[in-house]
């Protein structure tokens, strides 16, 4: 028969655990926010902007120079432009806000899948490690630790997966299995 407060058991530890993890990690090292970066968008600036009073107003053709153009690519920044009061261009410039974003949630991504995958390899170990033999109870919690630490180490990966270059992913991504395999005969293999 299934005992079925044992498989609660497991899966709210595994759940609670794995959910731990990320909220820490974002408690200590939290996301790189937009306003830190970058002013407000060109849509904002110009919802914000006063009307022009004469309604007849035609603002003069403003094309950014050529060097512009050409150095601010989308490598490095994004054309964006500064409006008088009549919401007319009056210059453009290289925004680098964005990069700098980016950059800045690279570090961030790499850092939760780091440590997701040291503090799910930690719960897997803990969960392997709890005797049955000296409490009953033992073998729920140390289920729910090694799913929880699975958890973790997955939900680390898939948060910096769009991030990671082509070559890391796939290896990652068989590291994880073999870990997962190599749990399912260590943990299963011993029944």
């Amino acid at each position: 028969m299934i005992d079925f407060r044992r498989i609660i058991v497991i899966l709210v530890i595994a759940v609670l655990l794995g959910i731990l993890t990320q909220v820490s990690i974002d408690a200590v090292y939290p996301e790189p926010k937009y306003d830190a970066y970058c002013r407000p968008t060109v849509d904002a600036q110009l919802a914000n902007m006063p009307k022009p009073v004469r309604q007849d107003f035609a603002c003069t053709n403003y094309t950014p120079s050529a060097e512009l153009s050409t150095t601010c690519t989308p490598e490095k920044g994004q054309v964006q432009f500064k409006y008088d009061t009549n919401g007319c261009v009056t210059q453009a410039y290289c925004e680098t806000c964005y990069k700098n974003l980016e950059i800045a949630n690279e570090k961030h991504g790499l850092a939760v899948f780091i440590v997701s995958a040291i503090l799910g390899l930690i719960a897997t170990v803990i969960g392997l490690y709890l005797q049955p033999a000296k409490n009953p109870i033992n073998e729920w919690v140390g289920s729910g630790f090694l799913l929880g630490g699975l958890i973790s180490i997955f939900v680390g990966t898939a948060r910096y997966f769009g991030i990671m270059g082509r070559f890391m992913k796939p290896v990652i991504i068989l590291l994880e299995l073999i870990l997962v395999i190599w749990l399912a005969y260590k943990k299963l293999g011993k029944k």
